[in-house]
């Protein structure tokens, strides 16, 4: 799910007739606001609300392939962010809504299958202009659930080691310091 940038809504995807819909919720009363359906987007999970508060972005799957759509609060209208052979999941804003950070398989598509398996890397998009970074951290990992923290590093988890534990990548200098080292990892 994700909070709305005011902090008194929430909105989490169900699944509901054969199809994903988007609740939001009422925190504080605990009553449904909306049902939405995102057009043209039947299964879609781990939304993402834009820091203005005006779209909600999707990672949707149509017809076996996984993209970004980005859904306008207001205007009901549908947006398609990515649309290439690439898995993009776990998408989320920066705090000035700029930049789109999310997980996608570029890397392993490009290289193949690392030690008999696929592998996710991280990615960044400007919204502006649609460009996109792929970020090449830890070949043969999976880096995932990326969130930005507040002067725009990404923080996400990677199992470079065998084991997940929190890592920020630095934008700036492009290098990454791992923040946990435990034995059991972590999730979350």
């Amino acid at each position: 799910g994700t909070w709305a940038p005011d902090n008194k809504r929430f909105a989490f995807d169900v699944y509901s007739k054969g199809k994903n819909i988007l609740i939001v919720k009422d925190v504080f009363k605990g009553k449904t606001l909306q049902r939405i359906q995102i057009p043209g987007v039947p299964a879609f999970s781990n939304p993402t609300w834009s820091p203005d508060g005006k779209t909600i972005v999707v990672s949707g799957l149509i017809d076996g392939q996984t993209d970004l759509y980005a859904y306008d609060l207001k205007t009901k209208k549908v947006r398609r962010l990515t649309n290439d052979k690439y898995s993009e999941i776990l998408p989320t804003w920066s705090s000035d809504g700029q930049s789109l950070a999310y997980s996608t398989d570029y890397y392993s598509l490009q290289r193949g299958r690392i030690n008999g398996a696929w592998h996710m890397n991280l990615a960044v998009m400007d919204m502006a202009s649609g460009a996109v970074e792929n970020l090449d951290l830890f070949p043969g990992a999976d880096n995932l659930n990326p969130q930005f923290d507040k002067v725009g590093n990404l923080l996400f988890l990677s199992n470079r080691d065998g084991f997940r534990n929190l890592y920020r990548y630095d934008l700036r200098d492009q290098k990454v310091y791992q923040l946990t080292k435990l034995a059991t990892g972590i999730t979350g």
